[in-house]
């Protein structure tokens, strides 16, 4: 397969590579199609259908800790949101509507993994090998112009030290839904998003749940609920009403920057406010309410919604675990504490965002991925680097994830 190149008398089509069909990638192509009149681009996706981690990511309780009228793009609102945060299920069915809405399937290549992309100085163009997942054949394609929309959160952290453990071990993002847990001693490795919303989901199966974590996060509340249908009727037939209602959600949000500057009014109060919020829900327990409560400051790492984890973790089949793993052994865990017998280890490990893009391999002038990890990511506005010609990078470096 090649790829062909399409003029017309007045002007040369480019060629175009979109890598990812999650959130990013769609948006490209949305874009590419109506603000420029451009269809000539493949989009890349290793996966089976569209959403990127709201398609891989599948895990019990999994949904997102934006309010769904902000998470969603500004030129498709969508009045017939469920919920004021919506789950992963609805998410994704909102990103596939998009995509046939705009007849971007076609455009699509899935179970396409794309290895690498090397810049041919002669060409002009760059050389994209892609790996089909299904006959396992590699092709090398030429495209002037590279957008790569590879979202953070896509390559689980497994650490190598929990490769010891011999029964089952499941990662947030990569879930097996066949793993049974029932009658189970279930342990849940971390703190972070994933971590604190699947922790009440399994501790109503588990007979047992162990929580491991090294350092506890700020837990806000959660202003969960469902949006009634007279709300989304109006939203549907007054647009009016719907965009001011989004505009003051991102106010609401960029007001509470401050809250990241400790010294400030309002990163006192949120301070407050969050401690207030464990204190409500663990209104009993002093000792597990001041190890639910972080020693750092707030906005150190990332802040999480929820009104189920503090109740979770008070349950009797519930433990919490904040002395350091010395030790996987092949069905249990060792801490500074004790040993401690497991039957299904959970790994809320976060994944690996500081390698980019890899294991996609960038050759622009010299080694992209190389030169930033040995230097520093040198790009302008996060999304172009001098390295990459006519190279687009969505997300890229010291944008959402400030890496």
């Amino acid at each position: 397969m090649g790829i062909q190149e399409y003029s017309n008398e007045t002007k040369s089509v480019p060629t175009i590579c979109i890598v990812g069909a999650g959130f990013s990638g769609i948006l490209a192509g949305v874009k590419l199609k109506t603000e420029l009149g451009l269809s000539n681009y493949i989009i890349f996706d290793e996966n089976a259908e569209v959403g990127g981690t709201w398609f891989v990511n599948t895990y019990p309780g999994c949904a997102c800790d934006i309010e769904s009228h902000l998470y969603s793009y500004s030129f498709e609102p969508n009045p017939y949101w469920s919920y004021n945060y919506s789950r992963q299920e609805e998410i994704w069915q909102y990103l596939s509507g998009v995509t046939k809405k705009y007849e971007l399937y076609k455009n699509i290549k899935f179970n396409s993994l794309v290895k690498s992309q090397v810049w041919d100085e002669f060409e002009s163009k760059w050389r994209v090998q892609v790996y089909n997942k299904l006959d396992m054949t590699t092709e090398e394609l030429l495209f002037e112009l590279v957008i790569s929309s590879l979202g953070a959160l896509r390559v689980p952290n497994i650490p190598e030290e929990f490769k010891a453990f011999k029964g089952p071990m499941v990662h947030t993002g990569a879930w097996d839904s066949s793993t049974k847990w029932e009658d189970k001693i279930v342990a849940v490795i971390g703190s972070g998003s994933s971590a604190i919303q699947i922790i009440p989901e399994l501790a109503s199966k588990a007979k047992e749940l162990h929580s491991y974590q090294r350092k506890p996060a700020w837990v806000m509340p959660r202003r969960q609920f469902k949006f009634p249908k007279l709300v989304q009727n109006v939203f549907a037939y007054v647009p009016l009403i719907m965009l001011l209602y989004r505009w003051f959600i991102f106010m609401a949000h960029e007001f509470f920057y401050p809250a990241f500057l400790h010294a400030t009014r309002l990163g006192r109060l949120s301070t407050w406010y969050s401690k207030r919020h464990t204190k409500k829900q663990i209104p009993n327990d002093d000792k597990l309410r001041e190890d639910l409560t972080p020693d750092y400051r707030l906005g150190c790492k990332r802040i999480i919604v929820s009104n189920k984890y503090f109740p979770a973790m008070q349950l009797s089949n519930v433990k919490l675990h904040r002395d350091p793993i010395i030790q996987v052994k092949s069905h249990s865990l060792v801490t500074t504490n004790g040993e401690q017998n497991v039957d299904v280890l959970v790994l809320g490990t976060g994944f690996l965002v500081q390698d980019f893009f890899a294991p996609m391999k960038i050759i622009g002038k010299n080694d992209v991925l190389k030169a930033w990890k040995t230097f520093k990511p040198i790009t302008y506005l996060g999304i172009v680097t001098s390295m990459g010609p006519n190279q687009f990078i969505l997300l890229g470096p010291n944008t959402v994830f400030s890496t």
